[in-house]
C-alpha cells in the first residue's frame, strides 16, 4: 500500500548485476505461475488493491497499452493461493540489454507477510534467465516499503536529472533508515 503521508515523487533504481539474487522460497500455501490469456482483471485487481487505480477498470483499459500483449507467457508473474492470483511482477525489458522490475505489487490482504520478496526474487531470477546482466525500476516515495525490498536485491537509486529527486530519496532515506543519499547514482 502506498504511503500517502509523503509528497508523490517519481524514483528509479538499478541493479548493476543479476549474479547472487537473494532467494526466497515460497511458503505454503502460496504458489506462483505465468500470465495466462484473461489474467488482465487479475493484474488489474491487485493493482487497484495496491493503490495504483482507483478502479479495476482503469487499470483494465491501461493493460494494452503498458504491455501490448507481448509474451507476458514467459515474463508475467502471479503469486496464488488456492489458485487465485494475489501478487505480480513483470520481468520485462528497459533496452540496451537491461531488464526492468516492472508493476510489482501485492494485494492490501496480503501485504506485510514476507511476499513480496518472494515475488521480486521469482522476478529477478527471470530477468537472469532471459539474459539480461543489470536491472532497472521506477518507483514513488510513496512506495518507500517496496523501495527497502528493491535495496535487498542490489538495487541503488539512480538520479535522472529530474528537480525533486534527491528531495525524495531523503524523504525514502529517513522512512527506511537507509542512507540512500550516499549510494546516489547517475543514469548515463
Amino acid at each position: 500500500m502506498w504511503d500517502k503521508t509523503v509528497p508523490m515523487i517519481s524514483l528509479a533504481m538499478r541493479a548493476a548485476s543479476l549474479q547472487d539474487i537473494p532467494v526466497f522460497d515460497l511458503p505454503a500455501p502460496y504458489a506462483w505461475r505465468f500470465y495466462q490469456p484473461g489474467d488482465e482483471r487479475f493484474w488489474a485487481q491487485i493493482e487497484t488493491s495496491a493503490g495504483e487505480f482507483v478502479r479495476p477498470e482503469d487499470g483494465l483499459a491501461r493493460f494494452p497499452d503498458i504491455f501490448n500483449g507481448k509474451k507476458l507467457e514467459e515474463r508475467m508473474i502471479f503469486l496464488t493461493e488456492g489458485g487465485a492470483p494475489f501478487a505480480t511482477a513483470t520481468a520485462w525489458h528497459a533496452g540496451e540489454g537491461e531488464g526492468l522490475l516492472h508493476w510489482v505489487s501485492v494485494d492490501a490482504a496480503h501485504q506485510g507477510r514476507g511476499l513480496s520478496r518472494v515475488l521480486v526474487s521469482l522476478a529477478m531470477r527471470r530477468l537472469r534467465e532471459l539474459g539480461y546482466a543489470s536491472a532497472f525500476l521506477t518507483t514513488q516515495t510513496a512506495s518507500w516499503v517496496a523501495i527497502k525490498v528493491y535495496a535487498r536485491f542490489g538495487f541503488r537509486p539512480v538520479l535522472r536529472a529530474r528537480p525533486d529527486e534527491e528531495a525524495g530519496w531523503r524523504i525514502v532515506s529517513e522512512k527506511t533508515g537507509i542512507d540512500f543519499m550516499r549510494l546516489l547514482q547517475t543514469r548515463g
